[in-house]
């Protein structure tokens, strides 16, 4: 089922990995007990907890297992899951589809070209970059980005703007500048955002050309993961992204909602009933590029001094969302959610490799403007599970063990019991 090698996790700094020897006999010592084996790191401990509550499962490194959690796949043997004893994984095989930025952009527009739907109506009008790609598709790339970012830069008459043009490009995918990205202070912020990374790594802002041919420049020889980090990551693979210039702010404070999405290995899509929105520390401000304005991931916001002090853990329920926008959220905003999650898996479901006995959760960021439009911003794999609020200490050992009454007890157990999962979809 599984190789032996080091784990590293995509999302993380490398911690360490116990290397442990795995077996491919179907010999069972006990026939009657089930086992698991969770690797560490991203509150791993809740995982054993969630899985010590549940009969005839015993934790094991070394025998044949049954389940095994990890924060990556890069040790799963996908084609052994469905022969003979049942064993799950906690990841899906072609996750990257949808949760590595770039793969992400271009499934939207493929999609969206094909179905005749405006993908920028989906997701803030982004660019691809790729710095391996050849020198001729990374100039064409650069220089599409360079006129639509001249044409619309707030100086330019917006005759110029609406009169955009390039290459022939179906409707469906051609850029267009929406009113939420830009504001009436002439300010022009964009993100590159390097392909690989997440909970707000490496994610850098930038005003002008030249800034941004610095930080590309940057990234090839290596560039600090957070402005308060001497971490150094490097990237070749980038999303250029529209920054939201109006976000509907809480208190004067951008925040961003975290969804969480079950797809089961029979490929059922669930979205949990709950989940928690993410507010920065600092007060929205467009003249200041700062992370701690502009980032709400917990990851980056736990080192501003502010962290915790207007909410603990920078956190709000679905309740209070529906509190600050008096019940719009439950009421508009969150079908409009659940149609863009249903959405993004149509968009993969023709080139997705539907595996027997794997399942994944995943975490969806998104913001809302002034109007309460959702705007997709990515899709994570491994979503940070820390309990870091008394609300996440509510929400995530639930969301964890509901899951699991999912994907696991009916395989092993035959027992089902009612979840918090609410049924989206069956591709």
């Amino acid at each position: 089922m599984l190789q032996q090698q080091q784990v590293q996790d995509e999302n993380e700094p490398i911690s360490q990995f116990k290397q442990i020897t795995r077996y491919y006999s179907l010999k069972i010592i006990n026939p009657q007990v089930y086992y698991y084996y969770v690797a560490p790191g991203n509150n791993s401990k809740l995982i054993i907890q969630t899985m010590q509550k549940r009969k005839n499962w015993q934790e094991s490194a070394n025998q044949l297992l049954h389940f095994q959690w990890n924060m990556n796949d890069k040790n799963f043997k996908y084609l052994t899951l469905s022969q003979s004893q049942i064993q799950i994984v906690n990841h899906l095989p072609n996750h990257r589809e949808l949760t590595m930025k770039c793969n992400l952009i271009r499934n939207l527009k493929y999609f969206c070209q094909a179905n005749k739907r405006y993908v920028w109506d989906i997701t803030p009008l982004s660019f691809i970059i790729d710095l391996y790609s050849s020198e001729n598709d990374l100039n064409r790339v650069l220089k599409e980005f360079i006129s639509f970012y001249e044409q619309f830069k707030p100086s330019n008459s917006k005759k110029n703007q609406l009169n955009y043009s390039s290459k022939p490009i179906s409707q469906y995918v051609h850029p267009k500048m929406h009113h939420s990205l830009l504001d009436d202070e002439d300010n022009y912020i964009w993100i590159l955002k390097p392909n690989e990374f997440n909970r707000g790594r490496g994610i850098q802002f930038f005003r002008t050309i030249e800034e941004l041919k610095q930080l590309l420049k940057n990234f090839n020889k290596g560039i600090s993961e957070y402005q308060f980090s001497q971490g150094q990551i490097k990237s070749s693979s980038f999303v250029i992204q529209k920054y939201i210039q109006r976000p509907l702010l809480l208190d004067g404070r951008k925040f961003d909602i975290r969804v969480w999405v079950l797809v089961t290995h029979q490929f059922e899509i669930y979205i949990f009933n709950q989940g928690y929105a993410r507010l920065s520390s600092e007060m929205f401000d467009l003249n200041k590029l700062d992370a701690f304005i502009h980032l709400t991931n917990n990851a980056v916001q736990k080192h501003s001094q502010n962290y915790g002090f207007f909410e603990l853990g920078n956190q709000i329920s679905y309740s209070e969302l529906d509190y600050y926008t008096n019940g719009e959220f439950t009421k508009t905003v969150l079908p409009k959610i659940k149609s863009i999650i249903v959405f993004s898996w149509m968009a993969i479901q023709n080139t997705f490799k539907k595996c027997k006995y794997s399942f994944e959760i995943f975490g969806y960021d998104f913001m809302l403007d002034e109007q309460l439009k959702p705007w997709l911003i990515e899709i994570n794999t491994n979503p940070c599970l820390e309990e870091s609020s008394p609300l996440l200490q509510e929400l995530i050992p639930k969301m964890i063990d509901d899951a699991f009454k999912i994907v696991i007890d009916p395989l092993f157990s035959k027992v089902t019991e009612p979840t918090g999962w609410d049924h989206l979809l069956q591709l």
